[in-house]
C-alpha cells in the first residue's frame, strides 16, 4: 500500500525568505556549477533534433513548428565530433526537441555514431533521450534497452493534468490525428512499456504557477504508478508571486519529508539540488542549423528572444574546441539579466526565477540537515547511475 503524502512542510524547517534566497544566489554564483562546471568529470552536449512536437505544453517556450527544419544527421554527427574533442573522462549526449522520437533516424544515428567514434577512446558515454512518450512503442523501447541511455520522460501526472497543461497540438500544420484522450492512452501505456523493459528512465514533472498546489498530487501519482525516479520542477520563464512560491516550496518540502520517511517510492532527484537555479543552466545545445548556444536561448526563446544573441557561442562550421565554450554561472546570469531592459517584465521574471531556484536549493539543504540526511552533491541528475528498483 502506498502511504499518503503529508500536507505542509515540517514545522522544524523554515521556508527561505526573499533576502535569504538572494544571499544563497550570491553563494551559488560564486561557487560556479557543481554538477556541470569545472569540478565535474562529465562533459555533455544537447542536440535540438527537431522543433516538431505532438503536444503544446503551456509552460514550454521552445518555438515549436511542424513545418520548420529538423536537424540533418550530418549536422548531428558534426556536433558529436565537437563533443568528442573534450578532454573530460566521461561524455553525455542529450537528445531534445520538440519531440526527438519524431526523427528516430537521427536518434539512432547519433547513438550509433557516437558509440563507435574513434575519438571516444574508451571513455564512458551516456545518452539521455527527452521524450513526451507519445511515439515510443515496444520495438523502440527494446532498442533503447540495449543502449547506455536514460529516458527523460516529460510526464506531468494523471490525465486531467495532461489535458490542462500538455494539450495536443491542433494547428493547421499538424499531422497528428489523435485527440487529448487518445494521446493520453499512448502516454500512459508508455509507462508500462518502460517498466516492462530494462530501461533506465525517470519522470520529469514541471509545475507552472497555476499548478503550485499540485506538487504532492504529482508525487503521489508517480509513486502509485510505479515511476522509478522523479524530478519535480517549477516552470521557468513564468512569474511566480509570493503566494505561489510559498505554496510550491511547502509542497516540495512535504514530498521530500514523505520520501525520507517512506522509502520504496521513486528516487527523488530533487535531493541533489546542484541544478538549481534551473534558469542558470550552463549546458550547451546545438540547434537544428548547427548554431551552438547556452541552452536557455532555445528553451526560453519565445519568452526571451534576445537570449539567442546573448548566449550564442558560435557555429559547428567554425568551432574547434569544446572545453572552452562553457561560461561560468556568473557570466550566464549577467548576460541573461542584461538581455532584458531595466524595469521590464522580462527582467523581473529572470530575477524572480533565479531567486526561486536559490530558495529551492536552500530549502533542500535545510531539510537535509534537519533529517540528518547527507546531500548527494555532484549526483547524476541525468541518470547514469540510476538503478531500476
Amino acid at each position: 500500500m502506498t502511504a499518503a503524502p503529508p500536507t505542509g512542510a515540517p514545522a522544524a524547517v523554515a521556508l527561505p525568505t526573499p533576502a535569504e534566497a538572494k544571499e544563497n544566489l550570491r553563494r551559488i554564483l560564486a561557487r560556479g556549477s557543481v554538477n556541470l562546471g569545472a569540478a565535474s568529470g562529465v562533459e555533455r552536449l544537447l542536440l535540438m533534433v527537431t522543433r516538431s512536437c505532438q503536444l503544446r505544453c503551456g509552460y514550454c517556450f521552445v518555438d515549436k513548428s511542424e513545418s520548420g527544419p529538423s536537424m540533418p544527421l550530418p549536422i548531428a554527427r558534426r556536433a558529436v565530433d565537437l563533443l568528442m574533442g573534450s578532454e573530460r573522462p566521461s561524455l553525455e549526449i542529450q537528445l531534445f526537441g520538440g519531440e526527438p522520437t519524431s526523427r528516430w533516424d537521427v536518434v539512432t544515428g547519433v547513438m550509433d555514431y557516437a558509440s563507435g567514434h574513434p575519438a571516444r577512446a574508451g571513455r564512458a558515454l551516456h545518452f539521455v533521450l527527452t521524450t513526451n512518450g507519445v511515439a515510443l512503442d515496444a520495438e523502440r523501447v527494446a532498442w533503447l534497452a540495449d543502449r547506455p541511455v536514460t529516458v527523460l520522460f516529460s510526464l506531468d501526472g494523471d490525465q486531467p493534468a495532461h489535458r490542462r497543461y500538455r494539450p495536443v497540438h491542433r494547428g493547421p500544420d499538424t499531422a497528428w490525428g489523435e485527440d487529448d484522450d487518445a494521446t493520453w492512452v499512448r502516454i500512459d501505456r508508455t509507462v508500462d512499456l518502460l517498466n516492462a523493459h530494462p530501461v533506465r528512465w525517470f519522470a520529469n514533472v514541471v509545475l507552472p504557477p497555476a499548478a503550485a498546489d499540485e506538487v504532492e498530487a504529482r508525487y503521489a501519482w508517480a509513486r502509485a504508478r510505479g515511476v522509478p525516479a522523479l524530478q519535480l520542477n517549477y516552470a521557468v520563464g513564468m512569474l511566480w508571486d509570493a503566494a505561489t512560491t510559498r505554496t510550491f516550496l511547502t509542497g516540495l518540502a512535504a514530498v521530500l519529508l514523505h520520501d525520507h520517511r517512506h522509502p520504496g517510492g521513486p528516487r527523488l532527484f530533487n535531493w541533489a539540488s546542484d541544478c538549481e537555479p534551473v534558469m542558470l543552466s550552463d549546458d550547451l545545445i546545438v540547434d537544428v542549423d548547427g548554431t551552438v548556444l547556452h541552452d536557455a536561448a532555445v528553451f526560453l526563446e519565445r519568452r526571451f528572444p534576445a537570449l539567442r544573441a546573448a548566449y550564442r557561442r558560435g557555429h559547428l562550421d567554425s568551432l574547434e574546441a569544446f572545453d572552452p565554450l562553457r561560461w561560468s554561472l556568473a557570466t550566464i546570469f549577467e548576460r541573461m539579466v542584461l538581455s532584458a531592459p531595466k524595469g521590464s517584465l522580462e527582467r523581473r521574471i529572470i530575477l524572480h526565477n533565479a531567486w526561486l531556484g536559490a530558495s529551492v536549493d536552500l530549502l533542500i539543504q535545510r531539510l537535509a540537515r534537519a533529517l540528518g540526511r547527507p546531500l548527494s552533491r555532484g549526483a547524476d541528475a541525468g541518470g547514469r547511475e540510476l538503478e531500476r528498483p
